[in-house]
């Protein structure tokens, strides 16, 4: 019994090899598709995220069964984010469910939210705005890389060291983050340090900061380093 245990799990470990395998090669070969002027990849990687969770589970997810995946003037809503990043489209950032006044029994809505902690978090300008609450299972991922929501458009923070994911201000200093934003057309890395052991400027009033010069991205990541300093190492802020 245990011999034919031990030939299940090496067959299926060999049978997972050869997806990964055939996965690299057809990613290789069809490279192009993925990487030339004009191409549909980010539509197509859409599609995987939809027929992998299924049309109806989709539709499910969401609060309410109407709503879409994509928004107004093409952008694409909370629900496709959240698909992307959680594998499920539910339509709130926070942890697990809330349900309101009167219960899922009692006529109550039920707000669902991310269930576990994801791969890649996300950071929104929106929280800085009190307009929506970004969980833990977003805001501290297995691995330091997050999608950043600010401004018109979607860019990534990321960091090259494991462990900053979690890190907060009684636990470690400084943290370099490597901001990409795919639409700048950057040349350079922009590398920032944030500092969870020192205090940012007064972002309003006083002596700090006037609040419509302090970036757009300094207030996301703020939402997980509270009031942390962030250097730009000498890069162009970017307003």
């Amino acid at each position: 019994m245990l011999l034919l245990l031990y030939v299940v799990i090496a067959l299926l470990q060999f049978f997972l090899l050869r997806l990964v395998i055939n996965s690299i090669f057809s990613l290789q070969e069809n490279i192009g598709f993925f990487s030339s002027e004009g191409n549909h990849a980010c539509i197509a990687f859409l599609y995987s995220c939809l027929l992998t969770r299924g049309i109806a589970n989709v539709s499910g997810d969401m609060d309410s069964e109407d709503l879409p995946l994509m928004g107004a003037h093409g952008y694409c809503t909370q629900e496709m984010v959240n698909l992307m990043l959680s594998g499920r489209a539910v339509s709130n950032t926070f942890d697990g469910t809330t349900v309101l006044d009167g219960g899922e029994g009692g006529g109550g809505a039920v707000l669902r939210g991310i269930r576990r902690r994801c791969d890649v978090g996300l950071l929104s300008l929106f929280e800085h705005f009190m307009s929506c609450r970004v969980g833990e299972h977003l805001k501290t991922p297995r691995w330091p890389v997050w999608v950043v929501c600010s401004e018109s458009h979607f860019s990534v923070l990321f960091s090259m060291e494991a462990g900053v994911e979690a890190a907060s201000r009684a636990d470690r200093g400084p943290i370099d983050l490597v901001y990409f934003d795919g639409l700048a057309r950057q040349e350079e890395p922009v590398v920032l340090t944030v500092d969870t052991s020192r205090l940012a400027p007064r972002l309003a009033g006083g002596d700090g900061e006037d609040q419509d010069l302090v970036p757009p991205l300094e207030h996301c990541i703020r939402t997980k380093w509270r009031d942390a300093a962030v250097d730009w190492n000498g890069s162009e802020k970017i307003l």
